[in-house]
């Protein structure tokens, strides 16, 4: 009897385990900052470097929240193994733009979003949000 309930503990514990390591991986990260971007020589898509402003946490993916339409929302996933795991990060991100694309926001948690790129209507140029690039 004890030999059962100690088996069953362990696959409880075991299981618990991985969940938390790889159910971190779909926690949204909304702390990321954009670091550096490039534009393609066409327009067609852009590359997006971030990084976390807090010291815990890394970046694994991205969605488009926008529709795929200008402009883009986008939320940013915690990569897997625990809160400061690291198992699939990355750290640059290709995004698709079409040639009415004006704004590219990150979300920032409880609904909110901070403008971090923006087309120049003048120029055509993409620029960033006032501040927004972290170095």
């Amino acid at each position: 009897m004890k030999k059962k309930i100690a088996a069953v503990l362990t696959v409880i514990f075991a299981a618990s385990g991985l969940l938390y390591f790889i159910g971190t991986g779909f926690m949204e990260q909304t702390s990321v900052v954009l670091t550096d971007y490039t534009i393609s020589e066409d327009g067609s898509e852009i590359v997006l470097t971030v990084s976390t402003a807090s010291s815990m946490g890394y970046v694994r993916d991205y969605a488009d929240k926008g529709g795929k339409a200008k402009p883009h929302y986008l939320h940013f996933y915690s990569a897997f193994g625990g809160l400061n795991g690291s198992w699939g990060s990355k750290n640059e991100f290709v995004l698709e733009l079409a040639p009415d694309d004006t704004e590219i926001y990150f979300y920032r948690g409880d609904g909110g979003y901070d403008l971090v790129l923006k087309k120049n209507k003048r120029t055509n140029a993409w620029e960033p949000a006032s501040g927004n690039i972290q170095g």
